[in-house]
């Protein structure tokens, strides 16, 4: 299998078929994969490995670790040049699975101090190239960071 096809993998729900393309991490609670996103490098949406779709239906418990892993995501992408601030959306309008958007905002956006989404550019797909060093900047920032959770992703 080439390094392309494992960075385009799909992880889906079996219950609702919510798939986290691009993964780069796997978490206490969580799976993580990088959004193809040009305008946010370095955007990851932060997915519950079981099926939940109502954020209010979580375990108090499972809850505290989701949002723990979505920290866990934030502070890596805190770490990388030229990030400002991270935002992070749990919106569930679209996908009927318990996912977050964890948003790297960088200095000199043309939006930045508000929500990535207003008056925002239309989305765009980063190349190939950018993608790609992106995945690997982002899996070894978590493998840097977290080795033993890190392990299970790379050993898939």
């Amino acid at each position: 299998m080439s390094n392309r096809s494992s960075q385009r993998k799909a992880i889906p729900c079996g219950k609702c078929g919510f798939e986290l393309f691009n993964p780069v991490s796997v978490l206490h609670v969580s799976n993580v994969g990088l959004y193809n996103d040009a305008r946010h490098p370095g955007r990851l949406i932060v997915t519950l490995r079981r099926h939940c779709e109502h954020f209010d239906q979580l375990r108090p418990e499972t809850m505290g670790m989701f949002m723990y892993d979505v920290q866990k995501c934030a502070g890596i992408l805190r770490k990388i040049d030229g990030v400002e601030r991270v935002n992070i959306a749990i919106l569930g309008n679209k996908v009927p699975h318990v996912h977050a958007h964890v948003i790297p905002r960088y200095t000199g956006e043309p939006n930045i101090g508000r929500s990535p989404w207003e008056d925002a550019e239309p989305l765009t797909e980063m190349s190939e190239e950018r993608l790609d060093a992106m995945v690997a900047l982002i899996k070894s920032m978590f493998w840097a960071d977290t080795p033993l959770i890190a392990t299970t992703l790379t050993k898939s």
